[in-house]
């Protein structure tokens, strides 16, 4: 097996393990990666072609997926077919993505000789996609680099910024005035999980709270704690419920306004409702599709849900029917995180999945077909893996660097300090 091969291998087999596996069965992911594995044992005994066909069946259930347009490139030169390398390159391109042709395309002297002008506008469009795109102020940075700060949350009265912590099971506050210092809000007396989600929910006086546990959650002896909905006092931090729902696995994101909140199962292929304080926690929609869902917004008069594998989903309000939107040719919606809405219902994403990461507007036609992602905040050098943001007026607050890459799920040390969480301000455009 030549070393191309095995270019193609390790990325099949990185795909493989890119995105966590749903808990139902089977999902459009189950099926990618069934043809992933396909692909991969095709291209170990050198047929080529029909490593081509399963990676493009599986391009056509995650459309825009980087790592299989780049597995494109790499099986059409196997081919010996220049266009077809030609044809990936630019589907990455009209896509938005970046992408280092010199590293990445071993027969490049090769594609210059063969059209020279198409290798000049990838050269020309790569680099405009890698452009950095918006400013923004940092407004905290607290000294919690050891907690993997993964959620966010602000107060639109006070601005109080609010931040979950994974290997720390707390909840934090940060104060305006004082952006580098934080104080513990909740977790010191009564017990919580890792925390994935925050929502403020200022007209009820409550902070929402999603609780589960990953390989780096710290555990105590015989410690079994499960996945649930906090509800705690904005003030106080004081847990005053706390919502369970069987058959959950992981929830994962939260999204409330006008006191209904909506929460992500990400393992679990669910979404919840709880509509009211009062209420108690349903299972709003469940579908086998689902693969990874993560943060969760309403706008447009539906909900909106973002799947780290597959894109986005609409879920209608009255059959309460997923519908997963086309991904259209300019955009790349594999690896979105983060989902919020404006006031004006504008839907903006985090992606850490595929370059360039950060912060993008979804773009809708008049009739609400997605049409596209503008770029809000990119190349910023503090952007290191954004996983949420919210709004605040007129703002978006962006968590910019979730160091999971720092906390291996064996529980190793990194080699060197662990990065401070940084919060930035996105004037909303």
């Amino acid at each position: 097996m030549n070393a191309l091969t095995l270019s193609i291998s390790a990325a099949a087999l990185l795909l493989g393990a890119a995105f966590p596996a749903s808990a139902q069965s089977p999902s459009l992911l189950d099926a990618s990666r069934a043809l992933r594995e396909e692909m991969r044992a095709a291209a170990q005994i050198e047929d080529f072609e029909t490593a081509r066909r399963l990676n493009t069946a599986a391009l056509s259930i995650q459309p825009g997926h980087s790592a299989l347009l780049n597995n494109a490139v790499l099986l059409a030169g196997f081919a010996g077919d220049v266009d077809g390398q030609f044809a990936a390159l630019e589907a990455m391109a009209a896509a938005g993505l970046s992408y280092d042709l010199e590293a990445s395309v071993r027969n490049l002297v090769e594609l210059e000789t063969a059209d020279a002008e198409r290798i000049a506008a990838l050269r020309t469009a790569f680099a405009e996609n890698a452009t950095p795109v918006g400013s923004a102020r940092l407004v905290a940075s607290p000294p919690l680099g050891d907690a993997l700060i993964e959620a966010l949350a602000v107060d639109n009265e006070t601005e109080r910024v609010y931040l979950g912590g994974v290997a720390e099971r707390r909840i934090y506050r940060v104060e305006p005035f004082a952006p580098s210092e934080f104080e513990v809000f909740a977790g010191e007396d009564d017990p919580i999980g890792s925390i994935f989600g925050l929502a403020a929910d200022r007209v009820n006086g409550r902070l929402y709270a999603v609780e589960g546990v990953v390989p780096q959650t710290p555990l105590g002896e015989g410690e079994t704690p499960g996945t649930a909905l906090l509800a705690l006092d904005l003030e106080t931090g004081e847990l005053i419920e706390r919502y369970t729902i069987d058959g959950a696995v992981r929830m994962g994101d939260l999204t409330v306004r006008d006191g209904v909140v909506f929460v992500s199962d990400a393992d679990g292929g669910r979404i919840y409702r709880l509509n009211g304080p009062r209420a108690e926690l349903e299972l709003y929609a469940e579908d086998t599709r689902f693969a990874s869902l993560q943060g969760l917004a309403q706008a447009r008069g539906a909900l909106w849900v973002v799947d780290y594998a597959l894109g986005l989903w609409r879920i209608d309000p009255v059959t309460r029917h997923a519908h997963l939107q086309p991904s259209p040719e300019s955009a790349s919606l594999i690896g979105l995180d983060g989902l919020v809405a404006d006031r004006l219902g504008r839907l903006f994403v985090i992606r850490n999945g595929a370059a360039p990461v950060g912060v993008f507007e979804l773009v809708f036609d008049a009739q609400s077909r997605l049409v596209g992602m503008e770029p809000v905040l990119t190349g910023d050098p503090r952007i290191g893996e954004p996983t949420t943001a919210r709004v605040s007026d007129g703002r978006l607050f962006v968590n910019a660097d979730a160091p999971w890459d720092q906390f291996p799920e064996d529980g190793a040390a990194p080699e060197g300090p662990r990065r401070t969480p940084q919060i930035l301000a996105v004037p909303i455009p």
